[in-house]
């Protein structure tokens, strides 16, 4: 017998959250008929997809699932997030979004675009609100930083209205350390984790990704993901929590 699960539904507008919705649905409902225990669920966009956590953290022998959607926006993170965490109940959420909202800097269309000030309050409040979410049905968050990009990032057509070449480069890398500075003082507040992955990824400017860890300026290679999983490892070891 098939059990009700929560579905979010695909959204009114063009958004990457819908590519994976009905194969997210099926895995869910799998977990919840078979009553997994889920020990850890990341959630977030293309650098959490591609990150092959089976590669990095078997050996603890947590039972850990991937809600990463290449595109996705923290907005639609958090419309998701009742279906692609909560429903499933794991211990700890690896919460990771925030640089796809950036590419609203330079949309082609006028009306798509977003100042700076109007990205980083979108990703503060929205990271917000799913830990706050997580904590009142009992699920640690574990908020990561976001990564600093580099400037040789190639033109992704996953949205028509981004324009191309990126151009803000500098710009995007500035808003994404004011965000992740609001990001460590929140989850503070909070009493939720926080990851601090862009200290060990940036060059000598402390802004820019280091070139030798990504082959798109923008995904970590096998580099990044070794850093960013030590990272990671290292700063749950602190609270006793093991991956």
């Amino acid at each position: 017998m098939r059990v009700p699960i929560v579905k979010p539904g695909t959204f009114s507008f063009v958004a990457a959250a819908d590519r994976l919705r009905s194969a997210y649905d099926g895995y869910n409902e799998q977990l919840l008929s078979h009553h997994i225990a889920v020990d850890f669920d990341f959630i977030g966009e293309s650098i959490t997809q591609y990150w092959d956590l089976q590669v990095y953290f078997r050996s603890a022998g947590k039972y850990i699932i991937n809600r990463g959607i290449s595109g996705d926006v923290t907005y639609t993170m958090l419309r998701r997030f009742p279906a692609d965490v909560i429903q499933l109940k794991p211990k700890y959420v690896h919460i990771l979004g925030g640089t796809n909202n950036t590419w609203r800097l330079e949309a082609v269309e006028v009306s798509q675009r977003r100042t700076p000030e109007q990205i980083y309050y979108e990703i503060v409040n929205d990271t917000t609100m799913m830990v706050r979410m997580a904590k009142n049905n009992g699920i640690m968050p574990i908020v990561g930083s976001n990564l600093p990009t580099g400037g040789n990032i190639p033109c992704f057509h996953f949205e028509p209205i981004i324009h191309c070449p990126n151009c803000s480069t500098e710009l995007r890398n500035e808003l994404l350390a004011a965000s992740n500075q609001a990001l460590k003082q929140m989850a503070e507040y909070e009493k939720a984790i926080y990851i601090d992955y862009h200290t060990h990824l940036v060059g000598p400017d402390g802004k820019t990704l280091r070139p030798d860890l990504a082959d798109d300026s923008l995904h970590p290679n096998v580099l990044g993901y070794n850093i960013m999983a030590d990272v990671l490892r290292n700063t749950l070891s602190v609270y006793g929590i093991v991956i």
